[in-house]
């Protein structure tokens, strides 16, 4: 069932037609994906999109002639929903209802790995980020508390008050020669296709696959390997999903087969055509991860040790001359995570999350194109959404949770970019949520209430969410 206000079907292919209205045949291909790091922290973004290199206001005559480099960006944003409640939902990181964002303060320091002469080299980097999206990408035992301080997973540490946050996403050194190298510290995943970084996504708002889905870090050790242009393999280990130096703690269920331990695998592949029109890119990871049990009035504190593994995979396709399409297929599942929500021949505590997620981006000028994004992610046993996610995630109240079923959004935006420093993303967004069980369970939309039968919900099945940021390069 799904609400009468829109009609996703016809919405859908209304948004694709109007963006490839006016698209060439197949030309030649223009996508460069020949630095792995473009690939990597870039990746969504209109790959087609001319991008100019942003003046640096930090010693510009010194970073042309040096390879340390000091930059970074500042974004402001604000979006709204029409049902005029405090929150824009499970929407995010815009989650607050017409209020002034300063989403992104980010600032890095780094030095680049070149190892383009086959010798040996070294690189390192920090990323620093405050503002309203701090929240969304703490790591426990750095910017986020550990857990058996707070009783609560990914409470920031570094807070300048509810919704302002301070957090150190990336603090990593690198070591390389030739076709290899390896990095070791704190770096974002590379699994997914939305990143943390502002200037690497079309979108103002994310995907429920990102939002929600999967880790925005790791910890640990990575290798690499290109053994030709557009080819790059990845293998290492860290200590989980978005975790820094947080243990395991005492678990419920101490007989699981390494319930000591949070050692996890972090592999990728990416594979670039060589006419520059299609890429690939494949990430999974596996590992041990602890959840809250269900009802803490019953077991306060306490908790359960199970597998967590994901897989994510995307594919780049440059359909013709400026018009390219994305498609992203994400799927993940844990055990023992203690859900409440079993789904017929379901074995008990499992909890799984699944999607597909595409994009169609169509240039218009060189410095302005247009996107749509539809997505449909499923919430199998109501262990990952929560409304608003930022109350979740600050331990605060009241927040709606336990949202089983299917989640469903299309976005409509445009990236305007007037000079090389700045880029300007309006967008009109609709969610609607499709329940396992109409009329029982919670609901993600709407004014948040205490039912009579003590559940907290929202009272509605959609919303529309109107936002527009802009991004200023230093």
């Amino acid at each position: 069932m799904v609400p009468r206000q829109l009609q996703p079907g016809r919405a859908f292919a209304l948004a694709f037609t109007l963006i490839a209205v006016g698209a060439s045949d197949a030309a030649a291909g223009t996508i460069d994906y020949s630095a792995p790091e473009e690939v990597y922290e870039l990746r969504a973004r209109d790959p087609q999109q001319p991008i100019t290199p942003p003046e640096r206001i930090f010693f510009p005559e010194w970073q042309a002639t040096h390879r340390p480099s000091l930059y970074g960006w500042i974004d402001c944003g604000i979006g709204g929903n029409t049902l005029g409640t405090p929150f824009n939902g499970p929407v995010g990181p815009q989650d607050r209802n017409w209020q002034g964002m300063m989403n992104q303060l980010y600032l890095i320091g780094e030095r680049t790995l070149d190892t383009a002469d086959g010798g040996w080299d070294w690189g390192a980097r920090v990323d620093l980020l405050y503002g309203t999206d701090g929240f969304t990408t703490t790591a426990r035992g750095l910017d986020a508390y550990p857990y058996d301080q707070v009783d609560n997973a990914g409470v920031p540490r570094w807070g300048s008050g509810r919704y302002y946050s301070l957090v150190m996403p990336q603090l990593f050194a690198e070591i390389g020669r030739g076709d290899l190298s390896v990095l070791i510290g704190h770096f974002y995943t590379p699994l997914g296709y939305d990143v943390v970084p502002a200037v690497g996504n079309f979108f103002y708002s994310h995907s429920y696959a990102f939002f929600f889905g999967t880790p925005n870090t790791h910890t640990g050790v990575l290798g690499t390997w290109e053994p030709q242009d557009g080819v790059r393999l990845s293998s290492g280990v860290t200590n989980g999903w978005d975790n820094f130096s947080d243990g395991m703690p005492p678990v419920t269920n101490r007989g699981y087969p390494g319930a000591k331990s949070n050692l996890a695998y972090l592999g990728s592949f990416t594979f670039a055509s060589e006419d520059g029109r299609d890429l690939l890119a494949i990430a999974v990871t596996s590992g041990n991860e602890y959840t809250p049990v269900v009802d803490p009035t019953v077991a306060p504190g306490q908790v359960l040790v199970g597998n967590r593994s994901m897989i994510t995979a995307y594919w780049v396709n440059e359909v013709a001359d400026r018009l390219t399409y994305v498609v992203e297929g994400s799927s993940a599942w844990q055990f023992n995570a203690d859900t409440g929500f079993e789904n017929q021949g379901q074995p008990p505590g499992l909890a799984q999350w699944y999607g597909i997620c595409q994009y169609l981006y169509r240039g218009i000028t060189d410095t302005l194109s247009a996107g749509t994004r539809f997505e449909w992610f499923r919430d199998n046993n109501g262990s990952r959404i929560v409304y608003p996610a930022r109350n979740a995630a600050t331990n605060s109240t009241p927040y709606v949770d336990g949202l089983a079923g299917n989640f469903w959004e299309v976005t409509l935006g445009l990236n305007w970019m007037p000079s090389a420093n700045w880029i300007v993303r309006p967008e009109v967004r609709y969610d609607w949520y499709s329940p396992d069980a109409y009329g029982s369970g919670a609901l993600p939309f709407g004014p948040i209430t205490t039912r009579p039968d003590g559940l907290v919900s929202g009272n509605a099945y959609g919303q529309w969410v109107l936002g527009c940021d802009a991004i200023r390069q230093f």
